[in-house]
């Protein structure tokens, strides 16, 4: 009987210990991280701060916009993050460079990212000067104008 009892609480134990486990992922956003080639060797190990999220390398070669929007048609993402190069006013990825004066030029990509996700999406750019000027404000707004989704640039 005692035995039976132990047998029992380790039971009870792991259900709970799985139904809380279930309840963290189901809270979390699922997102979809991106990283740059370029960034590659300075935020190693950000795989490991988002366990249980998609992280993806950008491969050297192709639009990282349209690779971005066919991850993105992949899953229901709540969220982006992308871990990119950038300075004041411009967003660098290996292949492209995002100013003010070409943005117009891949407003059909973004776009494509409002048809593929939820209005709640959020896209997260990851920079320490990407809006520390005019022409940085001004490209996350054409951003979020384009996607017409939440952009949020975190420090």
């Amino acid at each position: 009987m005692i035995l039976f009892h132990k047998i029992h609480k380790i039971s009870v134990l792991i259900i709970i210990i799985i139904v809380h486990s279930t309840l963290n992922i189901i809270g979390q956003p699922l997102s979809l991280i991106v990283i740059d080639p370029i960034m590659e060797n300075e935020i190693r190990g950000i795989a490991s701060t988002y366990q249980g999220q998609k992280v993806i390398t950008l491969p050297d070669e192709g639009n990282p916009l349209k690779l971005i929007a066919k991850e993105l048609k992949e899953s229901n993402y709540d969220e982006i993050h992308l871990f990119l190069l950038t300075k004041q006013g411009s967003i660098i990825f290996d292949e492209i460079n995002i100013i003010p004066e070409n943005i117009q030029n891949f407003s059909g990509d973004f776009s494509e990212w409002k048809s593929i996700t939820k209005q709640e999406f959020k896209i997260v750019i990851h920079s320490e000067n990407l809006t520390s000027g005019q022409e940085g404000l001004f490209l996350v707004k054409k951003i979020t104008e384009f996607t017409g989704r939440e952009v949020i640039v975190k420090k």
